[in-house]
């Protein structure tokens, strides 16, 4: 142990040497790593068309700027090949081998070119044991020899993010440090293996879909942290045939596809937020949309951007949903709003340091694993505590059917008093059943005076004007005109009754059987309500007309007398009754209108039952079964009868039928 603790004291003092000297050549002297970022000079190449001896020489060597900063190099998401060039110095007595370690996994095209010998290529496609040091990082070897000051050059380029973290390592330190660091992965894939396991058991166990959306979320976390910490190549033996640019934009963009589905399948957000959930379906088809990107030949560019911004405005959503289920109460929302907020720091950071708005540290570059990991943890202490409130649920349950079971003994206890209390209940109700017959037999032998007063007055108009003509017949005098109209009148008025009377008894009891035809309401309302066929001193009104229904024609006429008739009834003489055609979603009406005297809520309320006349208008004429009749017959079309009306105002009945078809 005292090696290593002694290495990092070395690795230590000689960082902080280092950031205090200027950019220039580095000086090595011995120690077992030197952080090289801020002793770096880079140039930029846009097009890529610059050769090594270019470089090297001439105009360009002079345009290498220095990069003072003690941050990896980062140059976002950048289309440009970039020169990095080094000046290492040894003052050991004799020639030294050291590794220089280029600590990020996604640059595709990696050359290194050293001060004699030829370079060596490698990159993000490469396979492990093809590179130049087979390792998940970029090494290459370097020999310093003693008081000589040598350059070295890198030539890197990306189809993502353009990052280049720079360490030169003693062989022998860098295998402990990566040791170390492999251990410090495989705790942190330890842990994702064991929830992933833990909750996987639980899906088994309980049949529960949220377990399995979890349990894929986490796989597709692990498979990307994977590739993300450099060991994608060992996966390309999972799937040999996937294609070269499939890698973290695809892995996290499925991530959160499940991430967004176990959200709403644990906060019911389909039901409790549907506007929201609505949002969150459409960022789900949108990261399915990044990880097909690959598939499609999109370059991973694209990709990287549409991941950076997808993720910012998922988890800002992702929090106020939580925040919002939290306030409601739901159980394990609290730990939700934690990791949604953690995440969203971490993807934050992330997609700033994509776009090279924030250097690369040991922090930025290591956050989304250390968010990613908490972020986890997290929501599998919400699983568990959603297990420990159903728990308790059941217990409640539990204590409340107790709480029944002592509850129906009591109940049974008074029983004898509830029994009492029954006939008691029973009783009132049969007088106020008899009340109710009483009152129905009063409301019949008042409907037969209504008959016999009803009938009695065209009967006895019929028998006076036949009197009256006979004795102007014997006089020779008179008017027999006149006289045969009162009669026709009268005749009318009697057959119209008969005709609602047993028309409405039909109805009701489903006597009559529909003769559909096609009304051209156009043609056939003028034709219905000519001045032949009514019996009324009011002027008719009829405008827009236009439309089609399909229905029984006798029972709509009957409809619409009936309609004009109360009209009549109900309004000054002289007054228009307004007759028109209305249309709405798949709705026709016939709509009569009158500018009477108007009805009340209450009246509104009763107006379609049978025998049922208005309080305030005994005196009018009529048996009560014309509005019944029109909603009867209206029912058997399977339509409606609108009813607007305000006292002192008017009334307006709209007949409406289905739309006919074709």
């Amino acid at each position: 142990m005292r090696g290593p603790i002694r290495s990092g004291l070395w690795i230590g003092l000689l960082l902080g040497i280092m950031a205090c000297l200027p950019a220039g050549a580095v000086v090595v002297t011995g120690g077992d790593a030197v952080n090289l970022n801020s002793h770096v000079e880079y140039l930029e190449d846009p097009g890529g068309r610059l050769t090594l001896e270019e470089v090297r020489s001439g105009r360009h060597a002079g345009r290498f700027r220095p990069h003072d900063d003690g941050a990896a190099l980062n140059f976002g998401l950048s289309d440009s090949v970039w020169w990095l060039r080094l000046e290492l110095e040894s003052l050991a007595p004799e020639a030294t081998d050291y590794l220089l370690e280029v600590g990020y996994f996604g640059l595709v095209d990696v050359r290194f070119y050293p001060p004699d010998g030829a370079g060596l290529r490698t990159g993000y496609n490469e396979a492990v044991d093809d590179r130049p040091l087979p390792h998940r990082h970029f090494l290459f070897p370097v020999t310093l020899r003693a008081d000589t000051v040598q350059s070295y050059y890198l030539r890197v380029a990306s189809n993502g993010s353009v990052t280049v973290p720079l360490t030169l390592w003693k062989p022998e330190a860098f295998v402990i440090a990566d040791r170390l660091q492999l251990a410090g992965l495989m705790i942190y894939f330890g842990v994702l293996l064991g929830l992933l396991l833990y909750n996987l058991f639980l899906f088994f166990s309980l049949r529960e879909r949220q377990y399995a959306l979890y349990c894929a979320f986490l796989l597709f976390v692990g498979v990307a942290m994977t590739v993300h910490n450099g060991f994608r190549t060992y996966l390309l033996l999972l799937w040999p045939g996937w294609p070269d640019t499939l890698g973290t934009n695809s892995l996290f963009a499925l991530a959160g596809i499940f991430g967004i589905l176990f959200v709403r399948e644990f906060l019911s957000t389909r039901s409790e937020q549907p506007r929201l959930d609505g949002l969150l379906l459409s960022l789900a088809g949108v990261f399915l949309v990044i990880a097909l990107l690959p598939v499609l030949q999109v370059p991973v560019r694209f990709g990287s951007v549409a991941i950076s911004v997808a993720g910012s405005l998922t988890g800002p959503l992702l929090l106020l949903i939580s925040f919002r289920s939290w306030r409601r109460g739901h159980p394990g929302a609290r730990y939700l709003l934690v990791a949604w907020a953690l995440l969203l720091v971490a993807v934050f950071i992330q997609a700033l340091r994509n776009f090279a708005l924030i250097p690369t540290t040991f922090i930025t570059g290591n956050l989304l694993q250390i968010g990613s990991l908490l972020e986890m943890l997290l929501l599998s202490f919400a699983l568990a505590d959603r297990i420990q409130t159903e728990r308790r649920g059941r217990e409640t349950a539990q204590m409340e059917a107790l709480q029944a079971e002592r509850q129906l003994v009591e109940g049974l206890r008074a029983s004898e008093q509830r029994l009492e209390s029954m006939v008691e209940q029973r009783t009132r109700d049969l007088e106020e059943a008899l009340e109710r017959e009483r009152t129905m037999l009063d409301q019949y032998v008042e409907f037969a005076g209504l008959i016999s007063h009803e009938f009695r007055n065209p009967l006895a108009v019929i028998a006076g004007q036949a009197q009256v003509a006979r004795m102007e017949r014997d006089r020779g005098v008179g008017e027999p005109l006149k006289r045969f109209e009162a009669i026709e009148e009268a005749a009318g008025r009697l057959q119209l009754l008969f005709e609602q009377w047993l028309e409405s008894d039909r109805l009701t009891k489903g006597d009559s059987a529909l003769e559909p035809v096609r009304l051209d309401l156009a043609e056939w309302l003028p034709g219905l309500l000519r001045p032949g066929n009514l019996r009324i001193g009011h002027p008719l009104q009829m405008a827009d007309l236009a439309g089609v229904i399909v229905a029984d024609e006798a029972l709509v006429g009957n409809a619409v007398h009936n309609l004009i008739d109360n009209a009549a009834k109900y309004s000054a003489e002289g007054e228009p009754i307004e007759i028109g055609v209305l249309h709405a979603a798949g709705e026709i009406g016939i709509r009569v209108c009158d500018h009477g005297i108007g009805m009340s809520a209450e009246e509104q309320a009763q107006a379609f039952e049978r025998h049922y006349r208005a309080p305030n208008n005994r005196s009018t004429r009529g048996m009560g079964i014309g509005l019944y009749l029109v909603s009867q017959v209206m029912s058997v079309h399977g339509g409606r009868v609108a009813l607007e009306s305000e006292p002192g105002q008017g009334s307006c009945f709209t007949l409406w039928f289905p739309r006919a078809r074709g």
